[in-house]
C-alpha cells in the first residue's frame, strides 16, 4: 500500500464517519462527544499497524480485554452512541483491510452502511427535531402525586403555558420532593 492509497483510504473513513457524526447530533436531548471520532481512526490506524506487522493471538486477546474492561469502567453510553461506535469501528476496518483492487465494493459497502445509517437517524429522530426548544423544569411531588403522564402534562402546561410539548423525566427526587423534567416544546 503507498502513500497516496492510504492516504485516500483515511480521507474517504474521515469524511464517513463526519456524515455519520451530524447525524447522530440532530436531537437537543441526546449529543454524541466528538471524540468518539477518534475510536474509528484509532481503529484505522491499529488495523494498518496489524498488516504491517505479524502479530500473535495473545494480542489479540489482550485487546479484548483492554475494551472489555474499559467497558466496564467507564459511563453507560446511550445506544445512540454504541451504534455510532460500531459503525465508526466497521467502516474503519473495512477501509483499511478491503483490497483496492476491489475499491468499487468497498464504495458499496461505505454508502450501504451510511444510508442505512442516514434513514434510521432520520426516522428515529423526527419526533424529536419537531420540537426546537428545551427547558429543564422541577415540578415538587405533593401528596398523592403520580407520574402518570396526564397529570405530568397537566402540571407543565400550567407552569409555562404552552400545550404542544414533549417532556422527559430525567430524575426523581424523594429527598427534595421533585421531579426533574426536560420538555421540548
Amino acid at each position: 500500500m503507498d502513500l497516496n492509497e492510504l492516504i485516500g483510504r483515511f480521507f474517504l473513513l474521515f469524511f464517513s464517519i463526519l456524515v455519520l457524526y451530524f447525524f447522530s447530533n440532530r436531537k437537543d436531548n441526546e449529543t454524541i462527544n466528538p471524540l468518539m471520532v477518534i475510536v474509528g481512526l484509532c481503529t484505522f490506524s491499529l488495523c494498518y499497524l496489524f498488516t504491517k506487522i505479524e502479530i500473535g493471538v495473545g494480542i489479540g486477546f489482550g485487546l479484548f480485554a483492554i475494551f472489555s474492561i474499559l467497558r466496564f469502567r467507564t459511563q453507560s453510553f446511550t445506544v445512540n452512541a454504541i451504534i455510532f461506535l460500531f459503525a465508526t469501528i466497521t467502516l474503519s476496518i473495512l477501509d483499511i483491510m478491503y483490497p483496492f483492487e476491489k475499491i468499487e465494493i468497498l464504495l458499496f459497502f461505505q454508502i450501504i452502511i451510511i444510508g442505512f445509517y442516514v434513514a434510521a437517524s432520520i426516522i428515529v429522530n423526527k419526533k424529536a427535531s419537531k420540537y426546537l426548544n428545551t427547558i429543564d423544569l422541577k415540578i415538587p411531588l405533593e401528596n398523592g402525586f403520580s407520574l402518570d403522564n396526564k397529570k405530568i402534562r397537566k402540571v407543565v402546561e400550567e407552569k409555562i403555558n404552552i400545550t404542544d410539548f414533549e417532556f422527559k423525566i430525567v430524575l426523581v427526587n424523594g429527598v427534595s420532593n421533585e421531579i426533574d423534567l426536560q420538555v421540548f416544546y
